[in-house]
Parts: C-alpha cells; sequence; structure tokens
C-alpha cells in the first residue's frame, strides 16, 4: 500500500468518508467530521501510522490533505 493510500485510508476511518472521494483539496471544509477533536486524533493516528513525530507548527498548516502530504514527504 502507498503512503498516499494509507493517508486516505487513515481519512476514511476516522472521519467515516470513502477514501476514494478525497482529494488533495479535502480539508475541515469539505469533511464533515474534521473538527478540533477529530484534528487530535487525526494527528495520533498519522503519527503512529507514518512513524513519525510532529512539529507543533506544522500541526498548525494541516488546512488540506495536499499540504499533509507534503509535511510528510
Amino acid at each position: 500500500m502507498s503512503n498516499n493510500e494509507k493517508l486516505l485510508q487513515v481519512f476514511g476511518q476516522l472521519f467515516g468518508v470513502d477514501p476514494k472521494e478525497l482529494n488533495d483539496g479535502s480539508s475541515q471544509d469539505t469533511i464533515p467530521n474534521w473538527d478540533s477533536m477529530g484534528m487530535v486524533h487525526l494527528v495520533a493516528e498519522l503519527e503512529q501510522v507514518f512513524e513519525v513525530q510532529f512539529e507543533l507548527l506544522e500541526i498548525a498548516e494541516f488546512r488540506n490533505i495536499g499540504i499533509i502530504k507534503s509535511i510528510l514527504a
């Protein structure tokens, strides 16, 4: 499974959306359950799945999937 597929799978599982409906522009405005508590769960899950630790300034940039992809890269 590619990193992109893993990322979309995390979003799908956490926010109850079909990963096929997600793209780089998907954001808090387009994903209904991506709220402040969802962000906490998202960061924790991404850190576990990708075995990384995000800096606070990186997390502040999490505005859409495309940005998160570039931070993970």
